[in-house]
């Protein structure tokens, strides 16, 4: 009708359309529709996000131009208020000129204060966006189901979890072909590493990637090449952080996930390690000394060495003495 009148489509109208199609999907109630569904709101969502960070960008651009115009105009104050004082033949015209000053003075400060107003509230919707985006993605994760882990045996084994928090800031930035690209390369590398130390490696839905090897040497090896990787040095240009945790002990699995305390801790550590940096938890490094390769000086030659890290609180595991896992000072690539 709009277009046909000559007229533009107004974005309450457009709104109106968008929920009445969302509401018409959910009542089909069938996993295609709610994926689907899930799929546009994460768009939008994602679109008002990056509306709200470009309200941003324009008014705190507004708030800096008030900025500068009221140090001007409280400059010029300055100036006539010092003529006011030496030049009492011009005292009328002064008393006027400073008079407007001190009037556009006050107009100024009362933009400042509402454009603040509005960056704060720019914000907060940005951060609600933000948050919609994640709740989102984690849904979406979930009907699109997790990543099927077929022929796993539950047991005694070391697992690690590679993670990258500034991975959804940076695939923002890049477009399509540059991120199907990045993340081609992780996988490649995850490959290569397998061919090398035999680890299965599980792909979750977002950025992070689990192992999982039948011993702790062979899990440390992994995670120490994933995280000396030229890839890893990729990722650090594009100011994306890698970190590693690294457990062993007994893993279990129900409908495709792995579970267990060990499986936990692994998340928590990785959560906590330094960046491009490998934590392991004190039964791994045990594990390493009974498989006598965790280099201990003047005792055992080993292709690994551990570094005591600090107690401290781990959500939902208490407190834990983690341990940076290394290569010994004297290894040789």
């Amino acid at each position: 009708m709009a277009t046909y009148r000559g007229e533009s489509i107004k974005e309450e109208t457009l709104q109106l359309l968008r929920d009445q199609h969302h509401a018409a999907v959910e009542a089909q109630g069938n996993p295609a529709s709610l994926l689907r569904l899930t799929q546009l709101q994460l768009a939008e969502a994602d679109r008002k996000s990056q509306q709200s960070l470009m309200q941003i960008e324009v008014l705190t651009q507004a708030l800096q131009d008030r900025q500068m115009l009221l140090d001007d105009v409280e400059r010029q104050l300055r100036e006539v208020q010092h003529r006011d004082a030496i030049a009492e033949l011009h005292f009328e015209q002064v008393i006027e000129e400073r008079d407007e000053l001190l009037e556009q003075k006050e107009k100024l400060h009362g933009e400042l204060a509402a454009l603040r107003g509005e960056v704060e509230r720019a914000r907060a919707r940005a951060d609600k966006f933000e948050a919609e985006c994640a709740s989102l993605e984690t849904r979406l994760a979930a009907l699109e189901g997790p990543e099927e882990v077929a022929d796993f045996t539950p047991g005694n084994m070391a697992i690690g979890m590679l993670e990258m928090p500034g991975f959804a800031r940076i695939s923002r930035r890049l477009n399509e072909a540059e991120l199907v690209s990045l993340i081609e390369r992780v996988r490649g590398l995850c490959k290569q590493v397998a061919t090398i130390t035999g680890a299965r490696f599980f792909h979750t839905r977002n950025s992070d990637v689990t192992f999982v090897t039948p011993t702790a040497s062979a899990g440390a090896e992994t995670a120490l090449l994933l995280s000396e990787s030229e890839t890893t040095t990729m990722l650090d240009d594009l100011r994306a952080e890698v970190r590693i945790g690294l457990c062993y002990g007994q893993v279990y699995t129900t409908a495709g996930i792995m579970l267990g305390p060990t499986v936990i801790l692994t998340e928590r550590l990785s959560s906590i390690a330094p960046k491009d940096a490998v934590l392991a938890d004190a039964a791994l490094i045990e594990q390493l000394l009974a498989e006598s390769t965790l280099h201990v000086h003047g005792e055992i030659e080993g292709k690994y060495a551990a570094q005591e890290m600090w107690q401290r609180p781990v959500r939902g595991m208490g407190v834990v003495e983690p341990w940076l896992l290394v290569r010994p000072p004297d290894a040789h690539d």
